[in-house]
């Protein structure tokens, strides 16, 4: 059995995919989690302290061995791991598990009643109780069991530890959830899966959520009911991030958040609709100091938001537009100094991005002043232009960002925006950031100018946007039809690729299944489709515009043999893709989009 398996500590995670320590940790890497600078954090629950050996009057902090937080832990698990092959994980072995921690549990908890003042009594019980914590992890590697755990309601001895007076031996157990929710990378087999999801289950029961959201004092108890998750949220607030010990707390705390998310998706809601879990997000990700739990906590609030309208529209409650656009604000002429920070700017981006599918969340980040910042992103040409673009792809699609389109002209975005349209200034972009991506800054900025076309009103503002494709010479069209050209291309690649792979399904008497049309249809997209209908839609509304613009563009489609007829074949594959819509719904959005495309065709005979 590997016993380094024991202690991965989950680091920020990338998406849902968690990036972990190495199985023998370096001093680079333990030093992750070594003490920030003092004043780092007005969030944090009290001042830094410095590291001194502790006494009997340290209320329940018992460790006084010389090692750092870090390296006492792996110790402990390594010790641990030293009986693991003797362990027998079947009904009988677990039973016999958890009746050492129940013992453990007990013992402690009767020398805390009988000495409350006198800390060196229960001093050794509290010892104890800490390793048959770490040594009930090993359980982890056997998650089929833990059907067993829950009929032997231990979930709710573990449970009960998160309240204890001892912050360590919370942490302890915050340690033990995170090993028992942390899904296997190899995979697990079906019963394993099933167990796991149960203990997900018991873990989020309605009992569970009952307390949330109520700070009050922490007391040990063994009748807690299954509350535990009111209070691991609650622990949050009275770990102190200067201490290594409970800044890994937190880390560790978080983590069990995204396991329980990863493991049941819909736990995401109710986490969020049950405690104060956003709100501590929202403010931790606003402390000015970097660290891994800020990087960690703009993870989670990305993985939040990224399914779930209730979540995003709870984030515009608590001003969350507003927080996450402060912590940008902090990017807006300056470069992230190291890749934790680009990781962590870029959650916030995509967290960001999230709310703004929301109609609600429009004119928030219209108050909020987002267009004006994102702007100056764009004209400083720094690593959040890259990703300034995507937020305002969003806050400016569909009719709910027409306000917002109309102030990104007023406050003269336009000529920003066809700069970028022009490809100036991408080749220092692209030797200075190695992520730049020509695909996803066309795709954006072609979203932006037919959200333009669509939302703007007939007026100056609008009339302002169709001289930037009149001037100098026509350049702005002759660039919108050379990225035609090019996506048309690609897609005749892929159409190609695609034929390819029905002949030879066919040859080999399959059917052509309806997932088969789904993956043909993504890669269709990969190739760059959506792009193209996007410049195929410009195209139509510069020809309805102006019988001028509508000459030059077949000029310059004639040069390649091709002929507006194209353009109208690409929106007619667009309206397939779109649907009919609801036709039983006059609001039904899809219902306006295919009006809108059926009347650009028009203009194209």
């Amino acid at each position: 059995m590997d016993i380094n398996s024991l202690f991965k500590a989950p680091a920020i995670p990338s998406g849902r995919n968690k990036r972990k320590l190495p199985a023998a940790p370096s001093l680079e890497m333990l030093k992750k989690f070594r003490e920030e600078e003092e004043g780092e954090s007005s969030i944090l629950a009290q001042e830094p302290q410095e590291s001194e050996e502790l006494d009997g009057d340290s209320e329940g902090r018992f460790f006084g061995d010389g090692l750092t937080d870090e390296q006492r832990n792996i110790f402990e698990f390594v010790d641990a791991g030293d009986e693991l092959e003797a362990e027998t994980f079947d009904v009988n072995g677990v039973k016999k598990m958890v009746l050492k921690l129940e013992k453990a549990i007990n013992k402690n908890q009767e020398m805390r009643m009988k000495f409350p003042d006198s800390p060196e009594k229960f001093l050794d019980s509290e010892a104890e109780l800490d390793e048959e914590i770490k040594h009930f992890a090993v359980i982890s590697e056997a998650p089929e069991m833990y059907t067993n755990l829950i009929e032997l309601n231990a979930v709710a001895s573990i449970l009960s530890l998160l309240s204890h007076e001892n912050t360590d031996i919370a942490i302890s157990a915050v340690e033990l959830l995170n090993a028992l929710t942390e899904e296997d990378d190899d995979g697990t087999n079906e019963e394993a899966e099933e167990s796991m999801k149960l203990l997900v289950q018991a873990l989020v029961s309605p009992t569970f959520l009952s307390l949330l959201g109520k700070h009050r004092q922490l007391t040990i108890s063994l009748q807690v009911d299954n509350q535990g998750l009111d209070i691991l949220i609650q622990n949050l607030n009275r770990l102190d991030e200067s201490l290594n010990e409970d800044r890994n707390g937190v880390f560790q705390t978080l983590a069990v958040v995204e396991n329980l998310i990863s493991i049941e998706p819909e736990i995401a809601e109710i986490i969020v609709s049950t405690t104060p879990v956003l709100s501590w997000l929202l403010n931790r990700i606003n402390v000015k100091s970097m660290d891994s739990n800020k990087q960690y906590c703009s993870e989670i609030l990305a993985i939040l938001f990224q399914d779930s309208r209730v979540n995003r529209l709870k984030a515009n409650e608590l001003d969350g537009i507003d927080k996450m656009l402060r912590v940008l604000n902090s990017y807006k002429r300056k470069d992230p100094k190291d890749a934790d920070e680009i990781e962590f700017m870029e959650n916030v981006f995509d967290a960001l991005s999230s709310c703004l599918q929301e109609p609600e969340s429009k004119p928030i980040f219209l108050e909020c002043e987002g267009n004006e910042l994102m702007l100056i992103m764009l004209k400083e040409k720094v690593m959040s232009r890259m990703r300034a673009l995507k937020v305002l792809n969003y806050a400016t699609a569909t009719a709910a960002g027409a306000n917002n389109c109309k102030r990104f002209v007023d406050i003269l975005g336009l000529k920003t925006l066809f700069s970028v349209f022009m490809k100036k200034g991408v080749k220092k972009l692209k030797k200075a950031y190695k992520n730049f991506s020509d695909k996803e800054e066309e795709e954006h900025v072609m979203c932006i100018i037919v959200s333009l076309l669509r939302y703007l009103p007939d007026g100056v503002d609008r009339l302002r946007l169709f001289n930037k494709f009149n001037e100098n010479d026509f350049e702005k069209v002759d660039r919108l039809v050379e990225l035609f050209e090019a996506y048309i291309a690609k897609a005749k690649l892929a159409n190609e690729e695609i034929e390819r792979s029905k002949q030879e399904l066919l040859a080999e008497e399959e059917e052509i299944t309806s997932e088969d049309e789904t993956q043909f249809y993504l890669k269709r997209l990969d190739a760059g489709l959506f792009t193209l209908q996007m410049t195929a839609i410009s195209i139509g509304y510069l020809c309805k515009q102006d019988e001028v613009l509508k000459k030059r563009v077949v000029m310059l489609l004639s040069r390649k043999s091709y002929s507006l007829q194209v353009v109208k074949d690409t929106l007619q594959d667009y309206l397939t893709n779109l649907g009919d819509g609801d036709s039983e719904n006059p609001e039904d959005p899809a219902l306006f989009e295919r009006k809108r495309i059926s009347e650009l065709m028009q203009y194209l005979e």
